[in-house]
């Protein structure tokens, strides 16, 4: 069952006419499949996020251990 919304992480209700769901904070108005995509995509962009956040430390560390070894 779907209870927080993907862009605000506000509560979200069924509307048991439409089956759609609705946002009670940001007033996101969407199906259930559309709402696992959005999760789907925000899950995807936090691992791009962290892998390029653990590439640039990679190339941070490596070239000060270049600049500490030319002097």
């Amino acid at each position: 069952m779907v209870k927080f919304c993907p862009e605000c992480g506000g509560e979200l209700k069924m509307d048991p006419s439409t089956k759609n769901y609705l946002c009670k904070s940001c007033g996101l108005f969407t199906s259930i499949e559309k709402i696992e995509e959005l999760r789907d995509r925000s899950t995807h962009d936090d691992i791009d996020k962290k892998r390029r956040m653990h590439d640039d430390y990679l190339d941070w560390w490596q070239s000060s251990k270049k600049e500490k070894q030319k002097h």
